[in-house]
């Protein structure tokens, strides 16, 4: 498990601010989210699952889908 100071300030933390904004406004697929976000869906699975790994997001299964969204640990750090 990755240290939170490294998720929060190691290389890539932009992306992963935009993917947290995102999940705070409107929790949503792995998919939904590289779409919204022009990134590549790979680039932003490895960023949620560094963040998941942290703590600062979650996901559910809905049916066939997996929903992620940001959690009270990344609202109460207020990076978001």
């Amino acid at each position: 498990m990755r240290k939170l100071d490294e998720v929060l300030s190691g290389k890539g933390w932009d992306t992963r601010k935009k993917i947290l904004e995102q999940l705070y406004i409107n929790p949503t697929t792995a998919y939904d989210l590289a779409k919204k976000l022009n990134l590549n869906y790979s680039t932003v699975r490895y960023h949620l699952d560094l963040l998941e790994r942290s703590g600062l997001v979650n996901h559910k299964t809905l049916g066939s889908k997996q929903l992620y969204l940001a959690t009270k640990s990344a609202l109460s750090l207020k990076i978001i």
